[in-house]
């Protein structure tokens, strides 16, 4: 007989086989399903606009993507003088707004919506290949053949990774459609030109763009939890995350420490404030008028260098000195960073510089990475008709712009605790 070690008697716990599988170690699929990514619908706008995607309710949902394409450049065009930036798709993205069922309506924009879909990944290669995925880096040469890229709307329902992959969005709870809206720029916007000429007309719509949706269906429709459970008098609890829709705040081009004063938060729990720094001559237009340094590169984010991270007086996360990004390293799972590139226009071609792209994350929630992390409650901040301080802000390093293109912009992101809960055919947010 085996003796028992003084750890084993201290440590409360449950024993576990290790040697042979039973129904502690084993787990199985309650209700048969199977996947599919049957359901398309194109875009109703090519130019730039709002596009609905509807998704009736019948099926669990789980990643909505969106794929589009620029045709090809002719043959006579001096490619060298234009450029696709790194996750162009990405950038062309204005806002995307949500329903499901009879829920309020919210908004996100694109940059948040990047955001939201690298913090869900496993590793920085993972989020290299989300990027690139997006919409390569082009110019030259490659631009003689048509581009194609996808990106995922990460909204409150979904997981954008196999690891630690939400359970589908139950529609058969509902009896309204589930509502998305993507509201894109003018594809023009998304290029730099340093031609001085118009652009060509195929830079300037999409040669085709549309919805897919993966769905979760029943091998038996008989399954669902709307035929097997009253709805009317009880209500299904569906755990998920909700980002605010972004703040944009104007930092000055200097080196000084700065302050700035966060306001809007709805009632809930605040898990973490995310961060991350945009010099507004990355973002000023494709023209090469004004002197700027550098063409259009929406995803070259930076991370503040300092930071600190205020409410009711009391510091909650200190950053000096760029330590920010250890700690969110030994946070996390991955350094929350990704590589792209600068584009940047110098005698008569544009030339792909490497950059190191970068956010931050300030948390008010105790640390939890795990596969099942998206379904346990871990308690952030309740913050009710407050204000959060920033305090100490150093910007990376002086604006590239000139004029009023000299300056930076903080993109803020509030991420909170929700629960959807469906009753009586609908759903809405509990915070």
């Amino acid at each position: 007989m085996a003796s028992v070690s003084v750890q084993e008697m201290v440590r409360p716990s449950e024993a576990m086989d290790l040697y042979y599988y039973d129904a502690e170690t084993s787990k199985k699929q309650a209700f048969p399903t199977t996947q599919n990514t049957k359901y398309v619908q194109q875009f109703a706008n090519l130019t730039g606009g709002s596009s609905v995607f509807t998704i009736p309710p019948q099926n669990g949902i789980q990643d909505i993507v969106v794929n589009a394409s620029f045709a090809a450049l002719s043959a006579g065009a001096d490619a060298d003088n234009y450029s696709l930036p790194a996750g162009w798709l990405w950038a062309m993205v204005r806002q995307v707004s949500f329903r499901y069922g009879g829920s309020s309506q919210y908004f996100i924009s694109g940059q948040q919506l990047l955001q939201n879909a690298l913090r869900c990944q496993t590793s920085r290669s993972s989020c290299d290949d989300l990027l690139n995925l997006g919409g390569n880096f082009a110019t030259g040469a490659a631009l003689l053949s048509p581009r194609n890229a996808s990106i995922v709307l990460r909204l409150p329902h979904n997981v954008c990774s196999g690891v630690g992959k939400s359970h589908p969005l139950p529609t058969d709870c509902l009896t309204q459609q589930v509502q998305v809206t993507v509201e894109l720029f003018p594809p023009g916007q998304v290029w730099t030109n340093i031609s001085g000429a118009a652009l060509p007309a195929s830079c300037q719509s999409l040669s085709q763009a549309q919805f897919q949706v993966q769905q979760v269906m029943f091998n038996n429709q008989g399954d669902a939890l709307a035929r097997r459970v009253d709805l009317a008098t009880k209500a299904y609890a569906f755990p998920c995350e909700f980002v605010q829709q972004e703040s944009l705040i104007p930092l000055r081009d200097t080196l000084d420490p700065q302050n700035v004063v966060l306001t809007g938060f709805r009632s809930g729990e605040v898990k973490s404030i995310e961060v991350w720094l945009t010099d507004n001559a990355d973002t000023a237009g494709s023209s090469p008028s004004g002197g700027l340094a550098t063409g259009y590169n929406p995803v070259s984010w930076y991370p503040p260098t300092s930071i600190e991270m205020l409410y009711a007086g009391d510091i909650y996360a200190r950053y000096d000195n760029g330590v920010g990004q250890l700690f969110n390293l030994i946070n996390g799972n991955k350094s929350p960073a990704f590589d792209t590139y600068d584009a940047v226009p110098a005698a008569g071609q544009i030339t792909p510089v490497p950059l190191l792209a970068q956010w931050l994350s300030l948390p008010f929630a105790q640390t939890l990475v795990d596969e099942d992390a998206h379904y346990i409650l871990v308690h952030g901040k309740p913050i009710t008709n407050g204000i959060v301080n920033l305090n100490n802000i150093v910007i990376p390093r002086l604006s590239r712009g000139t004029g009023p293109n000299a300056g930076w912009t903080m993109h803020i992101s509030y991420v909170y605790n929700t629960t959807l809960l469906f009753s009586q055919g609908t759903c809405d947010y509990v915070f």
